[in-house]
């Protein structure tokens, strides 16, 4: 008989008391859980998101799977749509229009929705109004093993390129079989996205610039290759690129309650990154529009 505890103290208490009754064959695991997952041993009842999140991001390639809004157009003129899900809010869709073909299901929701889907081996292409929200789908769709992309730019993209644009409402999604998903990240993941608040941990660039210049400024992380970070960043920022991120998480905020903000150049890789980091238990936000949108407002960046 093997027990364990914690940390192995309880265990080795248990095992003493046990033999006292008789017991002979009886075995506690020294350090207990927490050695076993130090030494990277499988642990069933929960999920260990350190390094599920690792893996993910460590393995993105280098388009962090977003796809361009013209390359869609043309997977859809050639008769090559993929399934296309807009996770905006009706309000928005019914404001702006909605590209041909996809249906709504808003991003709180979507994980409650999977008969919608089809199956894992479908590509899927997932789109909200300039892409924060929609990396965040895709990012969740993905580590349930989906085949998902995310409009680069998103919807806002779309109608910039001036591509085809349908108003009214998308047809209603046609319901079918739940692809087989772990279970466990699922039920994390559904928590995540049905807890997102108003701003779904976006902040706009303008706040970014007042909070640098109180007393108390927030640390920004800057997870843009070295190549990007070279050509312009925040003031104040350091650079560890999205792939490196949770490698050495030394390199974090130490305080997991303290605010801090992501940034990338387009506001992708800014929102897996809180994302990832929100899931952790970080207290992180990522700026909308990344640091095009900082420039475009005529905001500073160092070099």
């Amino acid at each position: 008989m093997i027990l364990y505890c914690g940390s192995g103290q309880r265990g080795s208490i248990a095992v003493e008391g046990l033999r006292l009754l008789g017991y002979t064959n009886v075995l506690n695991m020294g350090g207990g859980l927490n050695a076993w997952k130090a030494a990277g041993l499988p642990v069933a009842g929960i999920v260990d998101w350190t390094t599920v999140w690792n893996d993910f991001l460590t393995t993105m390639p280098a388009d962090f799977y977003t796809i361009k809004s013209d390359v869609l157009n043309g997977q859809i003129a050639a008769g090559n749509a993929p399934f296309m899900i807009d996770v905006r809010e009706p309000a928005e869709i019914e404001k702006n229009g909605y590209i041909k073909g996809a249906v709504n299901l808003p991003l709180r929701t979507l994980l409650q929705k999977l008969d919608k889907l089809p199956g894992l081996e479908k590509p899927i292409v997932v789109y909200c109004a300039i892409g924060h929200r929609g990396a965040m789908a895709m990012s969740a769709l993905r580590l349930l093993g989906y085949d998902a992309r995310s409009i680069g730019g998103g919807f806002n993209a779309w109608a910039k390129a001036k591509l085809p644009v349908e108003m009214g409402k998308p047809d209603d999604p046609v319901s079918g079989t739940v692809a087989v998903v772990d279970p466990l990240r699922l039920k994390d993941l559904d928590t995540f996205l049905t807890g997102l608040p108003e701003n779904f941990y976006g902040i706009k660039d303008t706040d970014v610039l007042a909070a640098l210049g109180s007393a108390t400024p927030p640390a920004v992380i800057d997870v843009g290759t070295a190549d990007e970070f070279k050509t312009g960043y925040i003031k104040g920022s350091v650079n560890i690129p999205l792939n490196d991120l949770l490698k050495d998480m030394t390199k974090l905020p130490a305080d997991k309650a303290a605010q801090f903000i992501t940034v990338c150049s387009a506001g992708h890789r800014g929102a897996v990154a809180t994302m990832a980091l929100r899931m952790l238990g970080y207290t992180s936000n990522s700026i909308f529009g990344g640091t095009n949108a900082w420039v475009a407002d005529g905001l500073p960046l160092e070099k």
